[in-house]
């Protein structure tokens, strides 16, 4: 169908310029004329929905230019989800638009989701429904961290010992939370093997290495991303002790100055937001504090009011052409 709606569009630009565009009514009765019968009435449902429900064509040519890929991005998924119309139908229909306006050139390969197309380390990128922060780039991929929290739940409904491999905000993660993606979403995410380290300082099983898609980060990667402190590596902690934070390798505080970057809101109040690693028992797990310290020795994993901020790698680039 691409080629069909790119065609009929770029006639109508020739004959009536791109103001034409503007004109819903018009532009759907001619878009109706220029392609095969059999594709009448579902493309005049899609255009219709794309130019005149959503101001298609307004949204993407006032886009700035480093706007631009989101809003055709996040166009596209309001049209798949609003009229219910597939999703390579609303992509290609979007994608032709913003082609004539000068935007994306035609390809024959197929693309990567904008979002994850020239991003560096510590950029906020748009992925599905929600905001992300890139914490790594290498070898054409990219680990994002949602940017807030995204909702409070227990790391395991039930206070028993339990490793990530079988806690069930693992089994959550990758079912009902993944599969909330669009099938082109699915596809440029890609499944990790994690290693699970026991608690260095408790001696506390990590369990098995995993396979995941989804996933919250453990001890060690979220002191190495966040700041990259070498805390967690030189067993640098701290204590409370008269009214301050002050080192103590027996302490149960990994604090440093990257405490700030590590802090998360969920419905803008700061929260606690879950580890996988455990924590002084296997009815523990790690999290990282409200003022963005992180306690080594965790809390119970039964907690409803710990916060998730998934993690995951992307695909990074362009996908080569098949």
């Amino acid at each position: 169908m691409r080629n069909e709606i790119r065609q009929a569009l770029q006639d109508c630009q020739n004959r009536f310029g791109k103001e034409y565009f503007e004109d819903a009514a018009n532009f759907t009765a001619k878009m109706t004329k220029a392609l095969p019968n059999v594709l009448a009435e579902p493309v005049y449902i899609l255009l219709n929905s794309a130019i005149s429900g959503m101001n298609a064509y307004s949204r993407i040519k006032n886009s700035s230019s480093r706007n631009m890929n989101t809003d055709v991005h996040n166009l596209t998924r309001e049209l798949r989800k609003k009229y219910f119309i597939e999703e390579s139908a609303a992509k290609a229909t979007i994608e032709c638009i913003a082609e004539l306006l000068g935007f994306i050139p035609p390809t024959c390969g197929e693309q990567l989701l904008p979002a994850f197309t020239n991003i560096s380390i510590g950029e906020i990128v748009q992925f599905g429904d929600f905001c992300w922060r890139v914490l790594d780039v290498e070898n054409g991929k990219a680990l994002v961290i949602s940017d807030d929290i995204l909702e409070q739940r227990a790391y395991h409904p039930c206070y028993e010992g339990v490793i990530w491999e079988n806690s069930k905000l693992r089994q959550y993660l990758n079912g009902d939370f993944y599969n909330n993606f669009s099938q082109s979403e699915k596809d440029i995410v890609v499944e990790t093997r994690l290693e699970n380290p026991d608690n260095q300082w408790y001696g506390i099983s990590g369990g098995n290495d995993t396979y995941d898609k989804i996933f919250v980060l453990s001890l060690e990667e979220v002191d190495r991303y966040f700041g990259n402190s070498g805390d967690y590596l030189h067993n640098r902690r701290k204590k409370y002790e008269e009214g301050k934070w002050v080192a103590d390798d027996s302490g149960w505080i990994l604090s440093n100055l990257h405490d700030d970057s590590r802090v998360a809101k969920h419905n803008g109040l700061a929260s606690l937001w879950w580890l996988r690693t455990p924590g002084y028992s296997d009815c523990t797990v790690a999290y990282v504090g409200t003022p963005g310290y992180i306690p080594t020795n965790g809390d119970r994993v039964c907690i409803g009011r710990g916060g998730v901020r998934p993690a995951l790698w992307v695909k990074a680039g362009l996908k080569e052409e098949i």
